[in-house]
Order: structure tokens, then sequence, then C-alpha cells
């Protein structure tokens, strides 16, 4: 059996909860293509950002949470002009290689979100946070911070696509993880850990023994929304597992989709 891996010290201290790149430690994001398979990943999603982002004639895309690439990819074939980037290194890493594997032309770069300057990389006309990537964020006015930055990355007009996982379900006890939207692998299977208003750690079991753990903030999704008009945009809509209309107790995800 394989060892478990343990992504946070004994103590579970604060430090290390903020810290997030510390949690994507390299044996864990070698197995996350593993844990999403792309194929079933793109076939699971469809055309669903494709549409939002051409209905609104966004081309110049900058996908903020790129992890190991995937939506950076898809993108890219599908004729949108990507700028890809993320905090964690070791997923920098991935995606580059991914994108070499595939012959995907998307500069990547390291960057933290406060640090993203329209004056270097210019503007958008539309930025993506995908992979409930925001709740990283334990502070509410971190986020509002970086909700603002996103903005600024915007062309007037702009959109902002940004998901979560459905902590309005997973705090009433009702966690699901389906497998056909989003974490579609099926080598591993996902639990809830510590779970409380402050706190929701998802624990990744694999099939030959090796256990991950990731600790985010459960922002309930009427707060993001709250979070995002907090940062100056103007009209707020959510999809629930891609469908305008959805029981928010019966869906994996929540995707929000916001203007400038």
């Amino acid at each position: 059996m394989a060892p478990v891996i343990a992504l946070l010290p004994a103590d579970r201290s604060a430090t290390a909860d903020h810290d997030y790149t510390r949690q994507y430690v390299a044996d864990f994001v070698e197995r996350w293509d593993e844990l999403i398979d792309w194929e079933k990943r793109a076939a699971g999603e469809g055309s669903f950002f494709f549409d939002l982002l051409r209905q609104a004639g966004a081309w110049r895309v900058l996908d903020a949470a790129t992890g190991s690439g995937f939506h950076g990819a898809q993108l890219h074939k599908a004729g949108f002009d990507v700028t890809a980037c993320d905090g964690s290194a070791t997923m920098v890493d991935r995606a580059r290689r991914n994108f070499d594997r595939l012959g995907v032309d998307v500069p990547v770069h390291r960057c933290e979100w406060q640090a993203l300057d329209a004056r270097v990389l210019g503007r958008f006309d539309a930025v993506l946070c995908l992979g409930s990537s925001l709740c990283h964020l334990f502070d509410r006015d971190a986020r509002i911070a970086v909700l603002k930055r996103f903005r600024q990355m915007l062309k007037p007009g702009g959109m902002l696509l940004i998901d979560q996982r459905n902590f309005e379900a997973i705090l009433a006890g009702r966690f699901t993880s389906s497998g056909r939207y989003y974490y579609c692998g099926n080598s591993a299977s996902i639990t809830i850990g510590e779970l409380d208003e402050a706190v929701c750690e998802f624990v990744y079991r694999f099939a030959d023994g090796a256990q991950y753990r990731l600790r985010v903030c459960p922002i309930r999704p009427r707060h993001l929304q709250e979070e995002l008009r907090e940062a100056g945009f103007r009209t707020v809509s959510a999809y629930g597992d891609f469908k305008p209309i959805y029981d928010v107790m019966d869906v994996d995800f929540v995707i929000h989709k916001a203007h400038i």
C-alpha cells in the first residue's frame, strides 16, 4: 500500500491553511490530471464556457487559476486568445508540461492574484477563476481585494467567470461528488474531513492507498455574490452544474457570471 501523504503539519496551523501553495505538493499535483480526467471533464462541460464567452464577445481571456491547464488548453483549441497564470509553482510547472505535450501555445505565468498588473499583461475581455480557487482565501477582505484586482484586469464591459464548490449544500451535510462534471477520474474518491463555518477539508483517496487533503474556506454562494457586488461588479448571475435553473442543494458546483 502506498503511504499516506499529509499536506499539512500535525497541528493544522492557520498559517498552513492560509498558504494554499503548501497544499499543492508535487506528488499531489502529479496526480491532479488523473483526478480530473480531461476527456470526461470536457464532455461534461460541453460548450458551456465557450458559449458564455462568445455571447459576450470575449476573445481575450485571462485564466487566472489555471491549475494544470485544462481550461487554458480547451479555450486555446476553441480559438480564444488565452493567457494563463497560477500562484502555485507546482501547478505552473504541470500546466507548462501539459501545454507542451498538447502543442498548445498558451503563455503561463506564476503570479499571485494581487500581483496581476494590466500594465504588464494588458486588459482582457474576460477573466476566469475556476476550480473553486478563490476559496483558498479565508479572509473576506482579501477575497474582495482579489475580486477588485480581477475587475482592474478587465476591459470596459468585461466579464468574470468564477466558480466554487457548493458549500451551501456541504455545510448542510449534503456533500456530493457526482463525477459527471468536475472530478471525473475513477481512481480516487473524495470525502469531507473537518467541516465547520470556518474550514472545509477535502480528503482525496486514490486506489493505490495514497491520500491527500485540501483545506479551504467554505464560502456560501450567496456570500460570494455579495462580495462580487462589493468589489464593483454590476450584474451577477449563477449556474448550478452549468444549468441556469437548479436546486442549490442538489449541485456540486456553482458558477458565477459577473460583469463590470
